[in-house]
């Protein structure tokens, strides 16, 4: 194993490798391998999931909402036998 010492990170990367440790919740020496590895092709990039980005557009109904939009388009799955034949 060979041991890599870096020298002189600005504040802004410092900050950035810091912070993306502790949303991975590892260690900042395991985050900055994982990174390298990904960089170079070794593995493939993580996915982020971008799913709580848009909670905000997407809203979240309440129990009420629920049954009351479920009671309002119950009529959508009746069938009307005699446009179907």
């Amino acid at each position: 194993m060979t041991t890599l010492t870096v020298h002189a990170l600005d504040t802004t990367l410092s900050h950035k490798l810091k912070a993306y440790a502790a949303e991975q919740q590892k260690s900042l020496n395991q985050s900055v391998k994982e990174l390298l590895a990904a960089a170079l092709g070794i593995t493939s990039p993580r996915k982020k999931d971008h799913r709580d980005e848009f909670i905000d557009l997407c809203g979240v109904w309440s129990d009420k909402e629920v049954r009351e939009f479920q009671k309002n388009t119950a009529c959508f799955s009746e069938i009307e036998e005699g446009m179907w034949k």
